[in-house]
């Protein structure tokens, strides 16, 4: 057992004094079931209240294992307890607590040890919620369930295909609500158009039996925000019975889900560790329901959420969470990096209006997922052996362990030369393989490697070198922008032997880093010039911070949402994107 006392300032000027115990409760499915106890000191009691939100997670090695946020009512001696399930090993814990209202917090972080243990864990009669939920559901069997699709987006035409119950005798399709099509025999398939402009869209699956009877649906979010998991929860109709409703929890991302679980207000009702994600809830317990919730994380740490606000007739509204990631260096007056500024030196602004920040972390706290794109068209011939050196160097200089990349060429089409991989030492033979020939599709490029960042969380980055104008793009340029400022991952562009008066090709370059918080270099094609870029660019990488808040507008998905940072200092200057296109 562990036991410390607050270390650590948070939302208030002066923290909740906050004790913290964890300790181990036995084997859980996946790894061992850990208690954490949380404690109000007395004389913080009263500006505590009742109810705390609480934000939980664990490092090992580097690397976060668990994530978390509860809604904890606190027993009258200040005292709460949540029930996570860790790996073995030791590791460090950081929990933050705050009023509902935001106007008292606390944390505290420290080491912790989790051991192995042998006995299952038995939630005791009258647990709390999640200690029940803590003993998963099996994934369900002979549901409706999308297969996995040959790619999470993207544009033009998508085949998906469902498997369903054996006595299906017909299958609806809808895209964004509207109903596509039926069918009624197998292959159970549907083609979905998803246009020239990558866009964020729905596919939902509905089967019925041959006497009408509603088996099951199931839901595919294609073009999803990148740096969220894509979760629906989907409410079936109520049973001839009585005796409830079918929830599906959908989760896309392409990658396994590590846990799911659903809520009914703050009560964890079902835990899963894979998917499909099925339960049917009895009529008391929806009645008894406000809102129900799930949360979903997958094998990258990649986080998502839904929310359903129930009424007496099912649900009435959907709530959209957006979880904002925010790519920031800092500059002084003489446009230096600095590095090293605490979390409070942050202020972060949408639409003019200041929010507060989840989460802050440095360039060594996360990792790091990197796309290296090259224009190989026919103009980059005579000088592609100092760009194989520069992009090689690069890549060897700047990667660390646990961090990733891919590396595209584009002439007529972008083409994948290397899949998200950690080792840099393959980018010399596959650059030693390609051929520069070929027009350029710029454009193409831009929208083909953002796509790939799809499931991926945390510190990212593009680097896009290219010689010249896009002349052979399907993609338009408007096209391209706003899927950039819908991405949100910074585009650093290399101008590479553009001239000087090429002001349209420089203008887009600046324009595409402009809107993504990243700067455009440019570079004569003479031997060395691109080192140095390369160089200045890994130095910004290594100077980042991340920024992550959560959003509360309810604006469009065609309306920009401008976003400002401010960083406390004389004369420092903070870098992000000028703003961003929701997902949803």
């Amino acid at each position: 057992m562990l036991a410390l006392t607050l270390a650590l300032a948070a939302t208030a000027a002066t923290p909740l004094a906050l004790r913290v115990e964890v300790q181990a409760l036995g084997k859980g499915s996946e790894a061992t079931v850990m208690g954490v106890a949380i404690q109000i000191a007395p004389e913080d009691l009263k500006r505590a209240g009742e109810r705390l939100r609480v934000l939980i997670s664990l490092l090992q090695g580097g690397k976060s294992v668990d994530s978390g946020e509860a809604v904890v009512d606190l027993q009258p001696d200040g005292s709460a307890m949540l029930y996570r399930e860790w790996p073995a090993g030791e590791g460090e814990l950081r929990l933050t607590v705050e009023r509902l209202d935001g106007t008292a917090g606390g944390g505290w972080s420290g080491k912790v040890v989790v051991p192995v243990v042998d006995k299952p864990f038995e939630p005791a009669p009258g647990s709390e919620p999640d200690a029940l939920a803590l003993a998963p559901s099996a994934p369900a069997k002979g549901v409706v369930h999308f297969k996995p699709a040959a790619r999470s987006g993207g544009i033009e035409a998508l085949e998906l295909e469902v498997e369903v119950p054996d006595d299906t005798a017909r299958v609806q399709f809808f895209q964004d609500g509207q109903l596509l099509f039926q069918r009624q025999r197998p292959p159970w398939t549907a083609a979905i158009a998803l246009g020239q402009m990558p866009k964020r869209t729905t596919v939902r699956a509905v089967a019925y039996a041959k006497d009408g009877r509603f088996l099951g649906e199931d839901a595919l979010v294609l073009n999803a925000a990148s740096n969220q998991l894509p979760v629906e929860i989907l409410l079936g109709p109520d049973a001839p019975t009585g005796q409830g409703r079918l929830v599906t929890v959908s989760v896309g991302g392409g990658r396994a889900v590590t846990e799911v679980v659903l809520r009914g207000d703050d009560r964890p009702l079902v835990r899963w560790t894979a998917c499909p994600c099925v339960t049917t809830l009895s009529a008391k317990t929806l009645a008894n329901t406000k809102v129900l919730s799930a949360d979903a994380t997958n094998a990258d740490g990649l986080r998502g959420e839904a929310v359903q606000v129930l009424g007496t007739t099912g649900y009435q509204e959907a709530v959209k969470v957006e979880v904002v990631e925010l790519p920031v260096t800092v500059l002084d007056h003489e446009g230096k990096l600095v590095t090293g500024l605490p979390r409070d030196a942050f202020r972060v602004f949408e639409d003019g209006v200041e929010l507060p920040l989840e989460a802050f972390a440095t360039t060594e706290e996360l990792p790091l997922s990197l796309a290296i794109v090259v224009d190989t068209s026919g103009s980059m011939l005579e000088m592609f052996p100092e760009v194989r050196q520069a992009v090689a160097g690069f890549a060897s200089r700047l990667l660390r362990p646990g961090d990733h990349y891919f590396l595209m060429t584009f002439s007529f089409e972008p083409k994948m030369r290397l899949e998200w991989n950690g080792d840099p030492q393959g980018l010399i033979g596959a650059l030693e393989r390609t051929i520069p020939e070929g027009g350029t599709s710029l454009y193409d490029a831009v929208v083909r490697a953002l796509e790939l960042f799809r499931g991926r969380r945390g510190r990212s980055a593009l680097v896009l070198l290219s010689d010249g104008d896009d002349n052979t793009s399907r993609t338009p340029w408007d096209a391209a922008l706003r899927y950039a400022r819908t991405a949100r991952v910074p585009i650093f562009t290399i101008g590479y032997g553009i001239g000087a008066l090429d002001f349209f090709v420089k203008g887009r370059l600046k324009e595409l880093a402009a809107a993504t918080g990243a700067e455009v270099f440019s570079a004569p094609k003479k031997k060395g010039s691109l080192d140095d870029v390369y160089q200045r660019i890994d130095s910004e990488l290594r100077a980042q911070y991340l920024l992550t808040y959560r959003s509360p507008s309810t604006k469009g998905p065609e309306t920009f949402r401008t976003v400002r940072v401010e960083v406390k200092g004389e004369g420092l200057v903070a870098r992000t994107i000028a703003g961003y296109y929701p997902s949803q």
